[in-house]
């Protein structure tokens, strides 16, 4: 009989009864001392976060310690994910100690990091692989706060600002319109920019940023560095958009260490965010009938060289388009005419654009005219139409006509048939495009044929349908009812305290007590100063002054953003500010009633209760994972790489880097609509049909994915009639489509958890633990569940596969085959359309098995399919 290798507590007994023994004077077993020896040093070895605990400050760059005693790491250790805490590249250290003999090794792995969110961080415990084997890490509690710049008590916005300008609030579709960032530190905490300005400017296409200008500014006694930079930015869509802020790194020095000649600057790291913009785009009013899409100030020039020829000799006309505008969606010039007496060698075009901008260019286009017959010829002007951003208006600019004289030549050449005639070309490359698009026939397709099914080697049994009354206890009864009431609160105090609107609504409160004290004070300097000074800290909370001690220019471009009454609110600052330090310490006699009209008039929006519904506050761990996600992401380098090569036209380039972007994140529905743009631009409409359906499916609300799947639709001729219907979205189809499958099927878990949560109520008013409220919040809460899950199971059967997570779209036609091989020409196929849409039952070696709405299954190639989900 095999025996079983010693347990760790059979060892543990034994090296202790020979320790007792040992002490005791006993012989012992040797074997349980070596045991006991060799087992010490195994107990010495541990792993620990340095610090194991404290505070860390919102935004800053801080380090932590994953430290190994007498142990390394196999490899590089996984950490958990932490909710609201980004980890950086660690650097390692290590360090060797002898301490009374004994030889202490200690391996250690230093994280930058930087909490993302103010709330308690806790890194769970989880293990590593080392040298000695796996060993746990022990969980390790810090707590975000607003930090200080070093020991100066000041906050990183009280030291320094960001911000994002645009000249004005409205423009164009597609006019290009600058967009300035301006950083503000003060001088003597300023080291250094940590990083470059990060910007993720879409639905705009900008050029990039400009090279900081560091500039050096005396505001209020204080020295600033203002560093401003620039970028031009265009929008194609018209519509109302918030543009995403812009952050930086930037280093702050605290203190200095050393002395002498070896003083060295102590830096911190912190993180910068701007505002976010508010912009509107217009669109562009009736256009005239040669207007092809160019937006902005364009200069054009027709040349011809030379105006005297001989038959057989070649005549060069150029035309030359320049200027500033939406060069990304130019596509070519206009069309000209020559007569049939000559031979046209068709031109080719040039594009040349300023080196870093996507804005500024110039197109030149070659067409060389050999004459066939001598005569005199008159070339027409061409014109271009374009619309001037800077009026308003649309102009057409004409090249002068020009007259060619073709004289006889040596050599005779031959004409051209049908000679005399004019010949009229087109200068947009490669081919002339019509004036509409010719679209393929739109064909449905056709379900396939039932193939035979699998045999079972294995008898099978089902499980019988319950009653439904027991199906409803069964729910009730597995519905967590205390997380769920505890959920919603913590939900909602989440929400109450993130309202961006709730230190403004403190702020007005406390103005109140300050004018009222300020009233009862009397008219001596030493009476109103205090109660003057607080109105002016809660009168910079009110309308979010930056600074401190800011002028009249800041307090009055702060207030503008939120209110229209800023001249009064800047006139009453500057009073306050002349009765504080100025000579005349008083105040003007109507200055109390002007400031309590003021502040009577301000309107500030009060918390809202549905707000708690919001993904922020009521799935926190989701949004810090998905910001941590995008933080971290190595998607976004590649993404940078794809619209670069996307921008320069090299389409192939980032249709590459969006399918691997798309194969590492398939939710990622931003990434799938770039990828089918790429694929459109190479004329793979079906392919980017399959690509804007799952974009479609993983967010159905947004404009730019309805358009998407309505041009694959079109361009692509898939024309699945479910696809049609969600793309037309009328009747039932515009129900459904207000929600994607997955955010359906989450309202059908809201609508579960408002169940419980009714039932929760009706019991506390059974006991009496609550007033008579309960019950018609109880039934308000079930009828508003009803409604939510009625939609959402009704929504869910209008979108059938597509709402399954294994759906595919067979992206051209192909064979539905019985069994995975190509090889049996004996087995049952069945034509497969382009369009249709199943759900992956399995895979194997290069073939999956599809299921169809009707109870078709077969076989077809990987290749043949793109996925909706996955």
């Amino acid at each position: 009989m095999r025996r079983n290798p010693p347990t760790f507590s059979f060892f543990a007994g034994a090296c202790l009864q020979a320790l007792i023994r040992f002490i005791a004077g006993k012989p012992a077993p040797a074997w349980g001392l070596v045991f006991f020896a060799t087992a010490l040093p195994a107990l010495a070895q541990s792993i620990r976060w340095d610090p194991p605990g404290g505070q860390l400050g919102f935004n800053q760059v801080s380090q932590l310690s994953l430290v190994f005693e007498d142990c390394e790491p196999d490899n590089d250790p996984k950490l958990p994910t932490v909710d609201g805490l980004q980890f950086g590249t660690p650097g390692q250290s290590s360090q060797t100690s002898i301490i009374n003999f004994k030889m202490t090794r200690t391996f250690a792995l230093v994280f930058p990091v930087r909490p993302t969110k103010r709330a308690a961080i806790i890194i769970p415990p989880f293990e590593v692989q080392t040298d000695k084997g796996t060993l746990k890490v022990a969980a390790a509690r810090y707590t975000v706060g607003d930090a200080p710049v070093g020991n100066s008590g000041l906050t990183i916005n009280d030291v320094a600002s960001a911000s994002l300008e645009i000249p004005k609030k409205s423009v164009w579709a597609g006019e290009v319109f600058p967009v300035a960032y301006n950083l503000d530190v003060i001088r003597r905490y300023f080291h250094s920019l940590g990083s470059s300005v990060a910007w993720e400017s879409a639905p705009a296409i900008a050029d990039d940023w400009t090279k900081p200008e560091p500039s050096e500014a005396l505001i209020r006694g204080e020295r600033h560095v203002i560093a401003a930079q620039t970028t031009r930015a265009s929008i194609k869509q018209p519509g109302i958009y918030t543009l995403k802020p812009a952050g930086q790194l930037i280093n702050l020095m605290v203190g200095s260490s050393g002395f002498g000649l070896f003083t060295q600057p102590n830096v911190e790291q912190r993180q910068l965010e701007s505002n976010s913009l508010e912009l509107t785009v217009k669109a562009l009013p009736a256009a005239p009938p040669e207007f092809t899409g160019a937006v902005g100030q364009f200069t054009f020039v027709s040349k011809v060289v030379p105006l005297t020829a001989a038959v057989g000799e070649p005549v060069t006309w150029t035309l030359e388009l320049a200027g500033t505008g939406n060069w990304p969606d130019l596509t070519g010039l206009p069309q000209r005419e020559v007569s049939n007496d000559f031979q046209v060698v068709q031109p080719k075009s040039k594009r040349t654009m300023k080196d870093g901008t996507l804005f500024e260019g110039t197109l030149t286009e070659d067409v060389v005219l050999v004459p066939t017959k001598p005569g005199t010829y008159r070339l027409p002007p061409v014109r271009f139409s374009y619309f001037d951003s800077d009026s308003g208006t649309y102009k057409t600019v004409a090249s002068e006509p020009a007259t060619v004289t073709i004289t006889a030549g040596s050599a005779p050449v031959v004409p051209p048939a049908s000679s005399g005639a004019p010949v009229q070309f087109s200068l947009a490359p490669p081919t002339p495009a019509p004036a509409t698009p010719a679209l393929p026939t739109a064909v449905a397709p056709v379900p396939p044929e039932n193939l035979p099914r699998e045999q079972l080697e294995q008898s099978a049994r089902g499980h019988a349908p319950v009653e439904l009354s027991k199906l409803v206890r069964l729910c009730l009864l597995s519905a967590v009812l205390g997380p769920l009431l505890l959920w919603l609160t913590l939900a909602a105090l989440r929400s109450r305290e993130r309202d961006p609107q709730r230190t403004r609504r403190e702020a007005r409160a406390a103005l109140r007590l300050a004018l009222a004290e300020l009233r009862n004070s009397g008219a001596q300097p030493s009476a109103f100063s205090a109660p003057l000074r607080r109105w002016q800290q809660h009168t910079a909370t009110l309308w979010q002054i930056p600074h401190a001690a800011p002028g009249a220019r800041l307090v009055h471009a702060s207030i503008q953003r939120h209110s229209l009454n800023a001249t009064a609110w800047t006139k009453l600052w500057e009073e306050a500010d002349r009765a504080l330090h100025g000579r005349d310490a008083a105040l003007p006699q109507d200055w109390l009633n002007r400031a309590e009209g003021a502040l009577q008039a301000v309107k500030i929006p009060g918390w809202n209760p549905f707000s708690l519904f919001a993904g922020r506050n009521l799935l926190p761990f989701l949004s810090g994972l998905f910001i941590l996600s995008a933080l971290l992401a190595p998607s976004e380098s590649r993404a940078d790489t794809a619209s670069e090569a996307y921008r320069r036209g090299d389409f192939a380039a980032a249709t590459t880097a969006w399918q691997q972007s798309v194969k590492t994140t398939p939710t990622d529905w931003a990434a799938r609509h770039n990828l089918g743009l790429a694929l459109a631009q190479q004329d793979r409409w079906a392919e980017a049909a399959a690509h804007w359906t799952g974009a479609f499916l993983l967010n159905a609300r947004a404009d730019v994915t309805r358009y998407d799947l309505n041009l694959g639709i079109q361009r692509s001729g898939l024309a699945n009639p479910q696809l049609v219907e969600l793309s037309r979205g009328e009747g039932r189809y515009q129900i459904a489509r207000l929600a994607s499958p997955g955010e359906w099927q989450l309202a059908l878990v809201l609508a579960a958890l408002l169940l419980a949560a009714a039932l929760v109520l009706l019991l506390l008013q059974g006991y009496r633990r609550i007033g008579g409220w309960g019950k018609p919040t109880a039934l308000s809460a079930t009828l508003l569940a009803i409604i939510l899950a009625g939609a959402a199971t009704f929504s869910l059967h209008v979108y059938g596969q597509l709402a399954h997570p294994d759906a595919v779209f067979v992206w051209r036609a192909t064979t539905l085959r019985s069994i995975p091989t190509e090889a049996d020409t004996t087995q049952k196929t069945s034509p497969l359309s382009a369009g249709s849409v199943a759900v992956v039952e399995k895979t194997f070696l290069g073939w999956t098995k599809l299921t169809f709405p009707g109870g078709q299954s077969g076989w077809v190639r990987n290749e043949e399919l793109i996925g909706l989900y996955r």
